[in-house]
């Protein structure tokens, strides 16, 4: 059963999502993870609380070999209409609203990611990095390249957009995965 309680921290903390969050049959939503209308987490990707609680927000998905965790006393928010990339990874930060965390990328703990940035594919955001809204950060040292482009701002809506409408479609073909 992919939604479970705690998983054995004791603070008996349970995942509270709405009637049209779509969770595939093999990805982990465990503990205080709150996850609101048309948002989505992938096959095989896993939302975890360790200790603080981990919220996503409205029409947010997390792709497929995704990771998305706090830690305790540290929470983790993925804003409204982000996109996680398969195999993205955001450790106990606080990501904006229209964000792209492309592929195999990651966010260490105790970062900020500004509105309508794009983490670029393996890119690597060290801790506690703050990063202005409106940018693009690439390599392994998080650094920002320059600002998003209209047609690249157009690209993350549009993937988040796809994303809420296949959610929808896996649901009325195999239920909430669980």
């Amino acid at each position: 059963m992919p939604i479970s309680s705690d998983g054995g921290q004791g603070d008996g903390a349970s995942p509270r999502l709405a009637p049209d969050v779509f969770v595939a049959p093999n990805a982990e939503v465990i503990g205080d993870v709150e996850m609101p209308a048309r948002s989505s987490v992938w096959f095989s990707s896993v939302i975890r609380s360790n200790g603080a609680p981990v919220s996503l927000g409205y029409g947010t998905d997390v792709q497929d070999n995704s990771l998305v965790d706090s830690l305790p006393g540290q929470p983790c928010r993925l804003g409204d209409r982000t996109t996680l990339g398969h195999g993205a990874t955001v450790h106990a930060s606080i990501v904006g609203d229209d964000v792209l965390v492309a592929i195999n990328s990651t966010v260490m703990a105790g970062c900020t990611i500004g509105d309508g940035c794009i983490v670029a594919a393996n890119a690597v955001v060290p801790p506690g990095t703050t990063v202005a809204p409106g940018s693009i950060v690439v390599g392994t040292d998080g650094r920002a390249l320059r600002d998003v482009r209209p047609q690249e701002r157009e690209r993350i809506i549009g993937t988040g957009a796809r994303y809420q409408e296949l959610a929808a479609e896996y649901l009325k073909g195999i239920g909430r995965g669980w």
